[in-house]
């Protein structure tokens, strides 16, 4: 890539981050309009200098959804839903969930998920349109029968089932690995932090665990790079939008506090990408070039 061509890619994701930030303060009027009560800010914040701060990462929020557009085929404005329901999905609805959990304080779930929602429609087709697709590829319905045509219907059972829980194991797994770290931050309910509820988490994780697959698995279908760039692309998109943001405009809480989080969320997405590439995608191809198995033959398991 030339300097020529990095520059203009840095326009590209200054504009696709603009148009989150607008988006968000629009879908935040609306939103106040319709009744429904903001959050409180977490102990310690301030409004508007967490509003400065989300202006100046949300370039790399548009990074995330650009690192998937340039491997999703199809239309427009298929990649456009789909890269705003990802956008939508793992940035606002699961990590208010998480605030549910892990928040001493109210989050204003449905406040965030309304202004969210305009933002990630904006973010998504500017994005779609700043980054076409290598290739244009066949349509989404075209796509869909094709992808699920390569195994048996019992084959996909059970690897969408697995595919729908297992987030919930890997993100408990890790956060085992970082508590001895951070564990006193919560005890201490540093910066609105507190303690989960056994209970409640696990509830929380599993409901985490199925909206991820929703958000994913329009990306395998009409995915034509390759597996591994899949997973590469991927595990990056969420590792920005699940973690790295919150944590990077969180000035509030101490960097003693964020960085081990930062390395639990960077491992934890990057397995979560390949078990879901290892579940959904076909090893060892590009997506676009492989074919539903001739009539006849057996297909994979």
């Amino acid at each position: 890539m030339s300097f020529k061509d990095l520059l203009i890619n840095l326009g590209k994701l200054l504009l696709g981050g603009i148009a989150f930030f607008l988006g968000l303060e629009i879908g935040s009027l609306v939103a106040s309009l319709i009744g429904l009560p903001a959050a409180p800010m977490a102990p310690g914040a301030d409004r508007s200098l967490v509003r400065f701060y989300s202006l100046l990462t949300s370039p790399l929020l548009a990074l995330a959804l650009a690192l998937v557009a340039r491997g999703l085929a199809g239309e427009f404005m298929t990649r456009a839903l789909i890269l705003s329901f990802l956008c939508w999905t793992v940035y606002s609805v699961t990590n208010e969930l998480e605030g549910w959990v892990f928040a001493t304080y109210s989050t204003g779930f449905l406040f965030a998920v309304v202004a969210s929602s305009i933002a990630s429609l904006l973010c998504g087709a500017a994005v779609a349109f700043l980054f076409p697709p290598v290739e244009k590829g066949r349509g989404f319905v075209a796509a869909w029968r094709a992808f699920f045509a390569r195994r048996r219907l019992r084959s996909w059972v059970w690897r969408l089932l697995i595919a729908s829980v297992v987030f919930a194991p890997i993100y408990f797994i890790f956060g085992l690995l970082v508590l001895p770290f951070i564990s006193d931050y919560y005890q201490q309910n540093i910066g609105g932090l507190q303690q989960p509820d056994v209970t409640r988490l696990f509830t929380v994780l599993f409901v985490r665990s199925g909206l991820f697959l929703l958000a994913c698995l329009p990306i395998f279908i009409v995915w034509q790079l390759s597996v591994r760039s899949l997973f590469f692309r991927l595990g990056s998109a969420l590792f920005i939008l699940v973690g790295f943001l919150y944590l990077l405009t969180a000035y509030w809480l101490p960097v003693s506090l964020r960085l081990p989080h930062a390395l639990e969320i960077l491992a934890d997405e990057f397995v979560y990408a390949g078990v879901l590439v290892a579940l959904l995608a076909r090893g060892g191809a590009s997506t676009s070039q492989e074919q539903p198995p001739a009539q006849g033959v057996r297909r994979a398991v």
